[in-house]
């Protein structure tokens, strides 16, 4: 039974904070919860006490800012979302149903942004897992975020938190350790949010693409993430022209494999080539990494 449930939101003073907030004020809950903003908050805004309260602090990453703010919380059930996140109405009761300490660990639906098809194919290629319209089960750690995931504090304290040293990546790694206490991952889409994150453009995605890679590798050095078709690559990429042909290729395949069998995602066609776009970049950065870690293994 939960008695108090902590919702935690970093920030880095965003303007979409305030929405964020409103939409957690509207949802309406029987469950007692307080809302802890962690980081900054933008101009102009003010909290409503008592529910809502800041742990300041600046020029963290954001999982060492989560898990100031989990130290300061003083609830059993965890909620963590973000500052571009709009959560439903029945949100905090929806999560507090599904996450128990059967279940300690329950991630989410996501729902895409509208009428932003490059921030939406970047939703589609990572979160597609968990999208809204998927069914409830249990779910391996990778293609979760911290956007919507519900944990148990006994949990959260028992597993360490998230790494302190992770710039992106924090969520999967965090997710792994919780996975291998045995208590498993479940996904529930009865409490979802809309993860707007604003990449409006191809940079955009290009950059984060190139964020999230970093991240992987860095999962898979530390044995995070299975190596899966990293030996092709390294004989690819010593292939002319070889890296874009295999990244456009496996991209292509990707998108192929997240749009076909799922009905609901055929809707989301101008979305497509920015799923597209943020795979093939991503591919292309690992490319990278594996070539500058070689560099750096030569004596």
């Amino acid at each position: 039974m939960t008695t108090l449930a902590s919702i935690i939101i970093p920030s880095n003073g965003r303007p979409c904070l305030a929405e964020a907030l409103d939409s957690i004020r509207r949802s309406g809950a029987a469950v007692p919860f307080e809302v802890i903003v962690v980081g900054e908050l933008p101009p102009g805004l003010a909290l409503q006490a008592p529910h809502e309260r800041l742990v300041p602090c600046s020029g963290l990453l954001t999982g060492p800012m989560r898990n100031m703010a989990v130290r300061e919380a003083r609830g059993d059930l965890l909620l963590f979302t973000d500052s571009d996140c709009i959560v439903d109405p029945g949100w905090i009761d929806r999560a507090a149903a599904a996450c128990t300490p059967e279940r300690p660990v329950v991630a989410g639906g996501i729902r895409f942004p509208e009428g932003n098809a490059c921030d939406c194919g970047d939703n589609l290629a990572i979160f597609h897992a968990v999208h809204v319209s998927r069914k409830p089960g249990p779910r391996p750690p990778w293609g979760i975020g911290t956007n919507n995931l519900a944990v148990r504090r006994d949990l959260f304290d028992r597993v360490g938190g998230f790494d302190a040293n992770l710039s992106s990546g924090e969520d999967a790694e965090f997710l792994h350790r919780a996975a291998a206490t045995g208590c498993g991952i479940r996904f529930d889409p009865s409490f979802a949010v809309r993860h707007q994150s604003g990449r409006d453009t191809p940079a955009l995605v290009r950059n984060h693409a190139r964020w999230y890679a970093e991240g992987t590798m860095k999962l898979l050095r530390d044995g995070m993430v299975a190596s899966g078709g990293l030996r092709a690559d390294a004989l690819v990429g010593w292939l002319p022209g070889g890296p874009a042909l295999w990244s456009a290729l496996a991209a292509t395949a990707a998108v192929a494999r997240i749009v076909l069998p799922h009905p609901p995602f055929w809707c989301l066609a101008r979305a497509w080539p920015w799923a597209w776009w943020f795979l093939y970049t991503l591919r292309r950065e690992k490319f990278r990494c594996l070539r500058a870690a070689r560099k750096a293994a030569r004596p």
